[in-house]
C-alpha cells in the first residue's frame, strides 16, 4: 500500500479480475517465509509489463527488487520488460523520488522510451530492457490484460 500512491493504484478486485486471463500473472514473493512483496505483469507475444513491482517497506533497499527483475528477465530473455514511471520533471513535489526511482530502473537494465503512457490518471512515462522499444507489442498487452477495458494511450 505504502509504494504506490492511491491514485496509482487499481483495486484488489480489478487485479483480481484481470489476473483471470491467462498472460496476466499476480505473485506474492517470498524469501523463505519472510514476504517480500508483489509482481503483477502481463506478458504478450514480445512484452512482459511490469505494472507493480512493491517491495514490502521494510525490506526496501536490501535488494530484492534488483533480484525480482534479474529473476524476470531470465524468465523472459527474448521479451522487451517494460514499466512506467511518473515522468521526471523538477516542478513535481516528489521530483527527487522520481529522480530515484529512474535511476533504480537504469542500474537494472532499463532505459527511457520518450513513450508515454497516458489514462484517467495521469502520464507516465515508458522505460524498457528492449534495445528497441516495440510499441505496437506494448499496446496489444495493455488492451490484452484489462479484455480491453482499459483506456491508455501510448504517444510521444
Amino acid at each position: 500500500m505504502t509504494a504506490f500512491p492511491e491514485w496509482e493504484r487499481f483495486s484488489m478486485f480489478s487485479l483480481l479480475a484481470m489476473s483471470l486471463h491467462r498472460n496476466v500473472k499476480f505473485h506474492a514473493i517470498y524469501d523463505d517465509n519472510q514476504f517480500c512483496g508483489i509482481t503483477y505483469y502481463a506478458i504478450n507475444d514480445n512484452t512482459v509489463y511490469l505494472t507493480y513491482l512493491a517491495i514490502n517497506e521494510k525490506l526496501r533497499g536490501q535488494g530484492y527488487g534488483s533480484k525480482i527483475l534479474t529473476m524476470l528477465e531470465e524468465q523472459f530473455p527474448d521479451q522487451q520488460i517494460v514499466i512506467d514511471i511518473e515522468p521526471v520533471t523538477k516542478k513535481a513535489k516528489n521530483y527527487k523520488q522520481r529522480v530515484s526511482r529512474l535511476k533504480f530502473y537504469e542500474r537494472n537494465g532499463f532505459h527511457r522510451t520518450d513513450q508515454r503512457l497516458k489514462d484517467a490518471d495521469g502520464e507516465f512515462e515508458a522505460l524498457t530492457t528492449g534495445e528497441k522499444f516495440d510499441r505496437n507489442s506494448f499496446i496489444r498487452t495493455l488492451h490484452q490484460m484489462s479484455f480491453g477495458f482499459y483506456q491508455a494511450k501510448v504517444e510521444k
